[in-house]
């Protein structure tokens, strides 16, 4: 007697409804992602286009890797394609790595998924809250330093930390004037600040905050 292999009983629909709610569940995560955080709080829509779109082309091509018996070798050329595109003439920042790197792990959880439904929601919302709280202007809060050049000189010092605070936005906490240009009638700067929001003016400086190169 012949031996019969026994009938695949696995239904096709199955798989099709899997990629789905994987789908589903991507789109979802890459929207709030790249638009309610990103683009509302950095209104970059170029790149919030750009960590959308990656995210959704990476999710396509994971399943289709993951449909074909040479897996391995789509996956290897995936990755080496991936590794000589410059996708931008002018680098990414460090917050804008953070992001990019969030929407390739979205679209590779997705892609790939896990056993468990609950447990694909329970990591895409890990990774979503991660940066929602990480790039929070309220979290991680520190003031910044910058080197300014001004168009004007201006030697009085209360005058001159209410005009760097008028051009930066910004509460100054300290600055150090590097060198004055009278012919050009410009100044160089090292300040020290804290944003604040538009509209804030920043308190009197009683002690003297700008301090001459050199100056004893």
């Amino acid at each position: 007697m012949l031996d019969t292999m026994p009938p695949d009983t696995t239904p096709i629909s199955a798989d099709y409804a899997d990629l789905a709610i994987r789908l589903a569940i991507d789109l979802s995560a890459i929207a709030v992602f790249a638009v309610a955080i990103y683009f509302r709080r950095h209104t970059r829509k170029d790149l919030a286009m750009v960590f959308a779109f990656f995210n959704i082309c990476l999710f396509v091509v994971i399943t289709v890797i993951q449909m074909t018996e040479v897996a391995a070798a789509l996956g290897f050329g995936l990755f080496a394609i991936l590794s000589i595109i410059r996708l931008r003439s002018e680098p990414f920042d460090n917050r804008e790595i953070g992001y990019f790197f969030g929407s390739l792990v979205l679209g590779l959880l997705n892609g790939i998924g896990t056993a468990h439904v609950w447990l694909t929601v329970l990591l895409n919302i890990l990774v979503v809250a991660a940066i929602f709280l990480l790039d929070h202007p309220r979290v991680l809060v520190s003031p910044e330093r910058r080197h300014v050049t001004l168009d004007v000189v201006q030697t009085e010092h209360g005058a001159l930390v209410r005009l760097l605070g008028d051009r930066l936005h910004a509460e100054i906490l300290e600055c150090h004037v590097a060198s004055i240009d009278y012919v050009n009638d410009s100044m160089e700067l090292d300040v020290m600040f804290r944003s604040t929001p538009r509209g804030f003016d920043p308190p009197l400086v009683e002690e003297p905050v700008a301090t001459m190169a050199g100056r004893r």
